[in-house]
Protein backbone atom coordinates (compact mmCIF):
# COMPACT_ATOMS: atom_id res chain seq x y z
CA UNK A 1 0.00 0.00 0.00
CA UNK A 2 1.57 4.01 -0.58
CA UNK A 3 3.09 5.31 2.05
CA UNK A 4 1.75 9.33 2.64
CA UNK A 5 5.54 10.35 1.36
CA UNK A 6 4.54 8.66 -1.99
CA UNK A 7 0.83 10.75 -1.99
CA UNK A 8 3.16 13.48 -1.92
CA UNK A 9 5.15 12.60 -4.62
CA UNK A 10 2.44 11.85 -6.80
CA UNK A 11 0.46 15.21 -5.94
CA UNK A 12 3.71 16.95 -7.22
CA UNK A 13 3.92 14.97 -10.23
CA UNK A 14 0.17 15.35 -11.13
CA UNK A 15 0.42 19.02 -10.29
CA UNK A 16 3.82 19.38 -12.82
CA UNK A 17 1.91 16.87 -15.63
CA UNK A 18 -1.59 18.43 -15.50
CA UNK A 19 -2.17 19.67 -18.93
CA UNK A 20 -2.57 23.43 -18.43
CA UNK A 21 -4.63 24.09 -21.45
CA UNK A 22 -7.41 26.51 -22.31
CA UNK A 23 -9.91 25.22 -24.88
CA UNK A 24 -9.53 26.78 -28.42
CA UNK A 25 -11.69 29.32 -29.83
CA UNK A 26 -12.59 29.97 -33.43
CA UNK A 27 -9.47 32.18 -33.58
CA UNK A 28 -7.11 29.11 -33.12
CA UNK A 29 -8.36 27.61 -36.21
CA UNK A 30 -8.05 30.69 -38.79
CA UNK A 31 -6.04 30.63 -41.51
CA UNK A 32 -5.16 33.41 -43.94
CA UNK A 33 -6.80 32.69 -47.11
CA UNK A 34 -7.08 34.72 -50.35
CA UNK A 35 -10.90 35.84 -51.14
CA UNK A 36 -12.76 37.94 -53.92
CA UNK A 37 -15.34 40.79 -53.85
CA UNK A 38 -18.85 40.62 -55.19
CA UNK A 39 -17.41 42.84 -58.55
CA UNK A 40 -14.74 40.26 -59.32
CA UNK A 41 -15.51 37.92 -61.88
CA UNK A 42 -15.45 34.11 -62.31
CA UNK A 43 -12.21 34.02 -64.55
CA UNK A 44 -10.92 35.48 -61.34
CA UNK A 45 -12.40 33.05 -59.02
CA UNK A 46 -11.00 30.13 -62.05
CA UNK A 47 -7.01 31.72 -61.78
CA UNK A 48 -7.09 31.31 -57.50
CA UNK A 49 -8.28 27.99 -57.54
CA UNK A 50 -5.36 27.22 -60.45
CA UNK A 51 -2.92 28.99 -58.36
CA UNK A 52 -4.00 27.44 -55.04
CA UNK A 53 -4.56 23.55 -55.77
CA UNK A 54 -5.30 22.96 -51.74
CA UNK A 55 -8.23 25.47 -51.82
CA UNK A 56 -11.56 23.96 -50.99
CA UNK A 57 -13.30 27.46 -50.94
CA UNK A 58 -12.84 31.25 -51.38
CA UNK A 59 -14.84 33.63 -49.25
CA UNK A 60 -16.61 36.80 -50.82
CA UNK A 61 -16.78 39.91 -49.47
CA UNK A 62 -18.80 43.63 -49.70
CA UNK A 63 -17.17 46.22 -47.30
CA UNK A 64 -15.01 43.74 -45.60
CA UNK A 65 -17.37 41.99 -44.82
CA UNK A 66 -18.18 38.62 -45.74
CA UNK A 67 -21.33 37.75 -47.82
CA UNK A 68 -20.91 34.18 -49.34
CA UNK A 69 -18.81 31.54 -49.86
CA UNK A 70 -17.67 29.22 -53.29
CA UNK A 71 -17.05 25.60 -52.90
CA UNK A 72 -14.04 24.08 -55.14
CA UNK A 73 -15.68 21.55 -56.48
CA UNK A 74 -18.95 23.06 -57.24
CA UNK A 75 -17.46 26.23 -59.11
CA UNK A 76 -15.48 23.78 -61.56
CA UNK A 77 -18.13 21.23 -62.07
CA UNK A 78 -20.61 23.98 -63.46
CA UNK A 79 -17.20 25.56 -65.35
CA UNK A 80 -16.79 22.49 -66.89
CA UNK A 81 -20.10 22.14 -68.56
CA UNK A 82 -20.24 23.00 -72.37
CA UNK A 83 -19.74 26.96 -72.88
CA UNK A 84 -20.14 28.17 -68.94
CA UNK A 85 -16.99 29.86 -69.40
CA UNK A 86 -18.09 31.66 -72.31
CA UNK A 87 -21.53 32.37 -70.32
CA UNK A 88 -19.91 33.00 -67.12
CA UNK A 89 -16.38 34.17 -67.12
CA UNK A 90 -16.70 37.76 -67.21
CA UNK A 91 -19.92 37.29 -64.86
CA UNK A 92 -19.68 38.47 -61.44
CA UNK A 93 -18.48 35.64 -58.88
CA UNK A 94 -21.71 35.47 -56.80
CA UNK A 95 -23.09 33.32 -59.71
CA UNK A 96 -21.83 30.34 -57.88
CA UNK A 97 -21.73 31.37 -54.25
CA UNK A 98 -23.41 29.91 -51.41
CA UNK A 99 -25.32 32.99 -49.66
CA UNK A 100 -25.67 31.20 -46.23
CA UNK A 101 -22.01 30.16 -45.34
CA UNK A 102 -21.19 29.59 -41.78
CA UNK A 103 -19.65 32.53 -40.40
CA UNK A 104 -18.20 32.96 -36.77
CA UNK A 105 -16.65 35.51 -34.63
CA UNK A 106 -13.31 34.74 -33.97
CA UNK A 107 -14.13 34.45 -30.07
CA UNK A 108 -16.71 31.95 -30.39
CA UNK A 109 -15.27 28.98 -28.28
CA UNK A 110 -15.01 25.45 -29.77
CA UNK A 111 -17.98 23.87 -28.14
CA UNK A 112 -20.61 26.33 -28.85
CA UNK A 113 -18.79 26.28 -32.52
CA UNK A 114 -18.88 22.57 -33.43
CA UNK A 115 -22.61 22.55 -32.40
CA UNK A 116 -23.48 25.59 -34.82
CA UNK A 117 -21.09 23.35 -37.85
CA UNK A 118 -23.16 20.61 -36.98
CA UNK A 119 -26.72 22.19 -37.31
CA UNK A 120 -25.56 24.14 -40.24
CA UNK A 121 -25.01 20.43 -42.11
CA UNK A 122 -22.47 18.65 -43.99
CA UNK A 123 -21.43 21.91 -46.23
CA UNK A 124 -19.84 23.55 -42.93
CA UNK A 125 -17.52 20.32 -42.63
CA UNK A 126 -16.42 20.15 -46.18
CA UNK A 127 -16.81 23.54 -47.00
CA UNK A 128 -15.30 25.13 -44.05
CA UNK A 129 -16.36 28.67 -42.86
CA UNK A 130 -15.47 32.16 -42.67
CA UNK A 131 -14.66 33.87 -39.51
CA UNK A 132 -14.73 37.50 -38.82
CA UNK A 133 -13.72 40.06 -35.89
CA UNK A 134 -16.21 42.49 -35.20
CA UNK A 135 -17.93 41.13 -38.41
CA UNK A 136 -15.17 41.95 -40.75
CA UNK A 137 -13.40 39.18 -42.77
CA UNK A 138 -10.14 37.64 -41.01
CA UNK A 139 -9.82 34.29 -42.36
CA UNK A 140 -11.20 31.06 -42.92
CA UNK A 141 -11.17 27.52 -40.90
CA UNK A 142 -11.47 24.04 -42.11
CA UNK A 143 -13.76 21.35 -41.29
CA UNK A 144 -10.90 18.77 -41.24
CA UNK A 145 -9.39 21.46 -38.60
CA UNK A 146 -12.04 21.57 -36.39
CA UNK A 147 -12.48 17.73 -35.95
CA UNK A 148 -8.76 17.61 -35.36
CA UNK A 149 -9.28 20.30 -32.34
CA UNK A 150 -12.46 18.67 -31.00
CA UNK A 151 -10.33 15.30 -30.75
CA UNK A 152 -6.96 16.96 -29.43
CA UNK A 153 -9.51 18.82 -26.44
CA UNK A 154 -11.41 15.84 -25.95
CA UNK A 155 -8.23 13.78 -25.48
CA UNK A 156 -6.41 16.36 -22.84
CA UNK A 157 -10.17 16.28 -21.11
CA UNK A 158 -9.69 12.58 -20.54
CA UNK A 159 -5.87 12.47 -19.73
CA UNK A 160 -6.73 15.22 -17.24
CA UNK A 161 -9.94 12.96 -16.00
CA UNK A 162 -8.17 9.69 -15.64
CA UNK A 163 -4.92 11.44 -13.69
CA UNK A 164 -7.10 12.51 -11.81
CA UNK A 165 -9.02 9.53 -11.06
CA UNK A 166 -5.41 7.78 -10.60
CA UNK A 167 -4.78 10.37 -8.08
CA UNK A 168 -7.98 9.36 -6.42
CA UNK A 169 -7.24 5.46 -6.19
CA UNK A 170 -3.68 6.44 -4.61
CA UNK A 171 -5.70 8.25 -1.84
CA UNK A 172 -8.18 5.59 -1.72
CA UNK A 173 -5.68 2.86 -1.24
CA UNK A 174 -4.29 4.75 1.17
CA UNK A 175 -7.38 4.66 3.59
CA UNK A 176 -7.00 0.98 3.06
CA UNK A 177 -3.47 0.88 4.36
CA UNK A 178 -4.19 0.84 8.17
CA UNK A 179 -6.50 -2.07 7.67
CA UNK A 180 -4.11 -4.10 5.87
CA UNK A 181 -1.24 -3.59 8.25
CA UNK A 182 -4.03 -4.25 11.31
CA UNK A 183 -5.07 -7.56 9.95
CA UNK A 184 -1.45 -8.77 8.76
CA UNK A 185 -0.38 -8.04 12.84
CA UNK A 186 -3.05 -10.22 13.80
CA UNK A 187 -3.99 -13.14 11.56
CA UNK A 188 -0.85 -14.31 9.61
CA UNK A 189 -3.05 -16.67 7.52
CA UNK A 190 -4.87 -14.33 5.63
CA UNK A 191 -5.14 -13.08 2.56
CA UNK A 192 -7.26 -10.34 0.64
CA UNK A 193 -7.78 -9.78 -2.99
CA UNK A 194 -8.80 -5.78 -3.63
CA UNK A 195 -9.21 -5.40 -7.28
CA UNK A 196 -11.97 -2.89 -8.58
CA UNK A 197 -13.31 -2.71 -11.78
CA UNK A 198 -12.19 0.53 -12.77
CA UNK A 199 -9.13 2.93 -11.54
CA UNK A 200 -11.23 3.72 -8.43
CA UNK A 201 -13.91 1.15 -6.69
CA UNK A 202 -17.19 0.53 -4.75
CA UNK A 203 -15.48 -2.10 -2.62
CA UNK A 204 -13.42 -1.58 0.98
CA UNK A 205 -12.85 -3.68 3.49
CA UNK A 206 -11.79 -2.81 7.22
CA UNK A 207 -9.91 -4.67 9.87
CA UNK A 208 -9.44 -3.34 13.31
CA UNK A 209 -7.41 -5.42 16.78
CA UNK A 210 -8.29 -5.83 20.02
CA UNK A 211 -6.51 -7.00 23.06
CA UNK A 212 -9.26 -10.30 22.71
CA UNK A 213 -10.10 -10.62 19.08
CA UNK A 214 -10.18 -8.81 15.91
CA UNK A 215 -13.09 -6.94 14.16
CA UNK A 216 -13.22 -7.23 9.77
CA UNK A 217 -15.49 -5.96 7.28
CA UNK A 218 -15.76 -6.53 3.44
CA UNK A 219 -18.57 -4.41 1.93
CA UNK A 220 -19.71 -3.55 -1.48
CA UNK A 221 -21.14 -0.24 -2.05
CA UNK A 222 -23.40 0.97 -4.79
CA UNK A 223 -21.62 1.35 -8.10
CA UNK A 224 -18.32 1.20 -9.07
CA UNK A 225 -15.58 3.77 -10.44
CA UNK A 226 -15.76 7.32 -9.31
CA UNK A 227 -19.64 6.79 -7.85
CA UNK A 228 -18.27 3.57 -5.94
CA UNK A 229 -15.38 4.97 -4.55
CA UNK A 230 -17.38 8.00 -2.79
CA UNK A 231 -19.85 5.89 -1.66
CA UNK A 232 -16.84 3.63 0.40
CA UNK A 233 -15.61 7.08 1.63
CA UNK A 234 -18.80 7.81 3.21
CA UNK A 235 -19.85 4.22 4.51
CA UNK A 236 -16.24 3.51 6.06
CA UNK A 237 -16.47 6.95 7.94
CA UNK A 238 -19.40 5.57 9.28
CA UNK A 239 -18.45 2.21 10.10
CA UNK A 240 -15.34 3.93 12.14
CA UNK A 241 -17.61 5.99 13.66
CA UNK A 242 -19.56 2.84 15.23
CA UNK A 243 -16.97 1.14 16.30
CA UNK A 244 -15.29 3.89 18.07
CA UNK A 245 -18.62 4.41 19.96
CA UNK A 246 -19.92 0.64 20.39
CA UNK A 247 -16.84 -1.08 20.27
CA UNK A 248 -15.61 -3.87 17.05
CA UNK A 249 -17.68 -7.04 19.29
CA UNK A 250 -21.28 -6.85 17.97
CA UNK A 251 -21.61 -7.04 14.09
CA UNK A 252 -25.26 -6.56 14.22
CA UNK A 253 -24.82 -3.69 16.03
CA UNK A 254 -22.33 -1.97 13.66
CA UNK A 255 -24.13 -2.49 10.61
CA UNK A 256 -27.67 -0.77 12.72
CA UNK A 257 -25.37 1.92 13.34
CA UNK A 258 -23.91 2.15 9.51
CA UNK A 259 -27.45 2.21 8.36
CA UNK A 260 -28.69 4.97 10.47
CA UNK A 261 -25.68 7.24 8.77
CA UNK A 262 -26.08 6.76 5.65
CA UNK A 263 -29.31 7.30 5.32
CA UNK A 264 -28.98 10.25 7.65
CA UNK A 265 -26.33 11.38 5.28
CA UNK A 266 -27.65 11.04 2.49
CA UNK A 267 -31.50 11.58 3.64
CA UNK A 268 -33.09 8.64 2.31
CA UNK A 269 -35.92 8.60 4.54
CA UNK A 270 -38.97 7.10 2.68
CA UNK A 271 -39.84 8.34 -0.19
CA UNK A 272 -41.88 11.85 -0.18
CA UNK A 273 -41.92 14.17 -3.03
CA UNK A 274 -39.03 16.38 -2.02
CA UNK A 275 -37.03 12.80 -1.47
CA UNK A 276 -33.15 13.25 -2.25
CA UNK A 277 -33.88 10.72 -4.84
CA UNK A 278 -30.65 8.97 -3.58
CA UNK A 279 -30.68 5.44 -2.45
CA UNK A 280 -27.40 4.10 -2.09
CA UNK A 281 -26.24 1.85 0.57
CA UNK A 282 -23.90 -1.27 0.59
CA UNK A 283 -24.03 -4.85 1.03
CA UNK A 284 -21.44 -5.91 3.75
CA UNK A 285 -19.69 -9.25 5.75
CA UNK A 286 -19.13 -8.09 9.36
CA UNK A 287 -17.75 -10.45 12.04
CA UNK A 288 -15.69 -10.67 15.38
CA UNK A 289 -13.23 -13.32 16.30
CA UNK A 290 -11.33 -14.49 18.98
CA UNK A 291 -8.70 -17.07 17.93
CA UNK A 292 -8.43 -17.94 21.84
CA UNK A 293 -11.60 -19.87 21.84
CA UNK A 294 -12.61 -20.13 17.78
CA UNK A 295 -15.62 -18.00 18.70
CA UNK A 296 -16.95 -16.10 15.31
CA UNK A 297 -19.49 -13.08 15.42
CA UNK A 298 -21.35 -13.38 12.63
CA UNK A 299 -24.07 -10.23 10.80
CA UNK A 300 -24.34 -10.22 7.23
CA UNK A 301 -26.60 -7.65 4.89
CA UNK A 302 -26.91 -9.72 1.37
CA UNK A 303 -23.21 -11.16 2.01
CA UNK A 304 -22.98 -14.63 3.26
CA UNK A 305 -19.71 -16.30 5.42
CA UNK A 306 -18.42 -19.60 3.26
CA UNK A 307 -16.69 -22.06 6.53
CA UNK A 308 -15.07 -25.45 6.20
CA UNK A 309 -13.85 -27.10 9.45
CA UNK A 310 -10.96 -30.11 8.95
CA UNK A 311 -12.44 -33.24 7.70
CA UNK A 312 -15.38 -31.66 6.68
CA UNK A 313 -17.07 -33.19 3.33
CA UNK A 314 -18.55 -30.20 2.48
CA UNK A 315 -18.62 -26.08 3.22
CA UNK A 316 -21.11 -24.37 5.88
CA UNK A 317 -22.32 -21.52 4.15
CA UNK A 318 -23.73 -18.77 7.17
CA UNK A 319 -26.05 -16.68 5.27
CA UNK A 320 -26.62 -12.81 5.89
CA UNK A 321 -29.89 -11.85 5.66
CA UNK A 322 -31.51 -10.05 2.71
CA UNK A 323 -31.50 -6.42 3.56
CA UNK A 324 -28.87 -3.79 2.59
CA UNK A 325 -27.33 -1.16 4.33
CA UNK A 326 -28.45 2.37 4.00
CA UNK A 327 -30.89 1.90 1.15
CA UNK A 328 -34.42 3.68 1.16
CA UNK A 329 -36.25 -0.09 1.62
CA UNK A 330 -34.08 -0.81 4.55
CA UNK A 331 -36.11 1.10 7.92
CA UNK A 332 -33.95 3.20 9.89
CA UNK A 333 -34.45 1.20 13.03
CA UNK A 334 -34.08 -1.87 11.53
CA UNK A 335 -31.86 -4.47 13.12
CA UNK A 336 -29.64 -6.88 11.90
CA UNK A 337 -29.20 -10.72 13.82
CA UNK A 338 -25.80 -11.90 14.80
CA UNK A 339 -24.57 -15.50 14.56
CA UNK A 340 -21.83 -16.90 16.66
CA UNK A 341 -20.36 -19.99 15.49
CA UNK A 342 -17.43 -21.90 17.20
CA UNK A 343 -14.14 -22.78 14.41
CA UNK A 344 -11.69 -25.51 15.84
CA UNK A 345 -7.84 -25.15 14.67
CA UNK A 346 -7.31 -25.46 10.62
CA UNK A 347 -11.01 -24.22 9.58
CA UNK A 348 -11.28 -21.51 6.85
CA UNK A 349 -13.51 -18.74 6.26
CA UNK A 350 -14.28 -17.24 2.73
CA UNK A 351 -16.21 -13.92 1.78
CA UNK A 352 -16.60 -12.04 -1.31
CA UNK A 353 -18.96 -9.90 -3.10
CA UNK A 354 -21.18 -10.33 -5.34
CA UNK A 355 -18.00 -8.97 -8.34
CA UNK A 356 -16.87 -12.85 -7.80
CA UNK A 357 -20.20 -14.51 -8.09
CA UNK A 358 -22.05 -12.96 -10.74
CA UNK A 359 -18.98 -12.05 -13.53
CA UNK A 360 -20.13 -13.98 -16.92
CA UNK A 361 -17.82 -16.82 -18.53
CA UNK A 362 -17.71 -20.14 -19.84
CA UNK A 363 -18.84 -21.38 -22.76
CA UNK A 364 -22.48 -20.46 -22.30
CA UNK A 365 -21.54 -16.27 -20.72
CA UNK A 366 -23.42 -17.20 -17.92
CA UNK A 367 -22.41 -16.13 -14.04
CA UNK A 368 -19.57 -17.69 -12.24
CA UNK A 369 -21.84 -18.08 -9.40
CA UNK A 370 -21.36 -19.41 -5.75
CA UNK A 371 -21.58 -23.09 -6.60
CA UNK A 372 -18.23 -23.17 -8.57
CA UNK A 373 -16.47 -20.56 -5.90
CA UNK A 374 -17.67 -23.73 -3.44
CA UNK A 375 -15.94 -26.10 -6.01
CA UNK A 376 -13.05 -24.44 -6.02
CA UNK A 377 -12.67 -23.92 -2.14
CA UNK A 378 -13.08 -27.72 -1.68
CA UNK A 379 -10.56 -28.69 -3.89
CA UNK A 380 -8.20 -26.35 -2.55
CA UNK A 381 -8.84 -27.74 1.03
CA UNK A 382 -9.26 -31.41 0.54
CA UNK A 383 -5.76 -33.25 0.16
CA UNK A 384 -6.79 -35.68 -2.50
CA UNK A 385 -9.46 -33.03 -4.44
CA UNK A 386 -8.67 -32.88 -7.83
CA UNK A 387 -10.22 -30.87 -10.88
CA UNK A 388 -11.73 -33.36 -12.39
CA UNK A 389 -13.38 -34.96 -9.62
CA UNK A 390 -17.37 -34.55 -9.88
CA UNK A 391 -17.70 -32.65 -6.45
CA UNK A 392 -20.82 -31.24 -4.97
CA UNK A 393 -20.37 -28.81 -1.64
CA UNK A 394 -23.30 -27.97 -1.06
CA UNK A 395 -24.60 -31.92 0.02
CA UNK A 396 -22.85 -33.84 2.19
CA UNK A 397 -24.80 -36.67 1.13
CA UNK A 398 -22.73 -37.31 -2.06
CA UNK A 399 -19.37 -36.62 -0.48
CA UNK A 400 -16.28 -36.66 -2.53
CA UNK A 401 -12.63 -36.88 -1.47
CA UNK A 402 -12.82 -36.35 2.50
CA UNK A 403 -9.86 -36.06 4.53
CA UNK A 404 -9.59 -36.47 8.51
CA UNK A 405 -6.29 -34.19 8.79
CA UNK A 406 -6.18 -30.42 8.35
CA UNK A 407 -4.42 -29.97 5.09
CA UNK A 408 -1.17 -27.10 4.97
CA UNK A 409 -2.37 -24.86 2.52
CA UNK A 410 -2.43 -21.35 3.20
CA UNK A 411 -5.23 -18.36 2.89
CA UNK A 412 -2.99 -17.47 0.17
CA UNK A 413 -2.83 -20.40 -1.84
CA UNK A 414 -6.39 -20.63 -1.51
CA UNK A 415 -7.85 -16.85 -2.82
CA UNK A 416 -5.07 -17.49 -5.47
CA UNK A 417 -6.86 -20.25 -6.31
CA UNK A 418 -10.31 -18.68 -6.47
CA UNK A 419 -8.62 -16.03 -8.44
CA UNK A 420 -7.32 -18.29 -11.36
CA UNK A 421 -10.35 -20.20 -11.96
CA UNK A 422 -12.29 -16.55 -12.05
CA UNK A 423 -9.93 -15.73 -14.52
CA UNK A 424 -10.01 -18.87 -16.17
CA UNK A 425 -13.70 -18.79 -16.39
CA UNK A 426 -13.64 -14.97 -17.30
CA UNK A 427 -11.54 -15.51 -20.46
CA UNK A 428 -12.23 -12.23 -22.82
CA UNK A 429 -15.64 -11.27 -21.43
CA UNK A 430 -15.42 -7.80 -19.84
CA UNK A 431 -14.86 -7.68 -15.87
CA UNK A 432 -18.43 -6.63 -14.42
CA UNK A 433 -17.63 -5.70 -10.88
CA UNK A 434 -14.91 -4.98 -8.38
CA UNK A 435 -13.90 -7.59 -7.10
CA UNK A 436 -12.99 -8.29 -3.53
CA UNK A 437 -12.94 -11.54 -1.69
CA UNK A 438 -11.22 -12.73 1.72
CA UNK A 439 -9.98 -15.40 3.42
CA UNK A 440 -8.30 -16.53 6.98
CA UNK A 441 -7.46 -19.97 8.76
CA UNK A 442 -7.40 -20.46 12.39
Amino acid sequence: MPQFSELRETREYLSEYRPRFRQPDAHALCSDSPFLTAEETNEKVMELFTRHRDLASLPVLEGGRPIGLINRDIFMSQMSQPFRHELYGRKSCIAFMDKEPLIVESSMDLETLTFKAVAHGEKALADGFIITRDGDFIGTGGGLQLMRAVAEVQAARNRQMVHSIEYASVIQQSTLRASREALQAVCPDADLVWEPRDIVGGDFYQFCAAPDGWFATVADCTGHGVPGAFMTLIASAALNQAVAQHGPRDPARLLAAVNRSIKQMLGQGERTPDATGSDDGMDAAAFWFEPATGRLVFAGARLSLFVWRPGAAALEIVEGQRKGVGYVESAFDFAWLDREIVLPAGSLVFVTTDGLIDQVGGPRGIAFGKRRVLEILLRSLTADGQPDNPINPINPANPVNPVDAVTAITAQQVNQAVLEGLRHWQGDNHRRDDLTFFCFRT
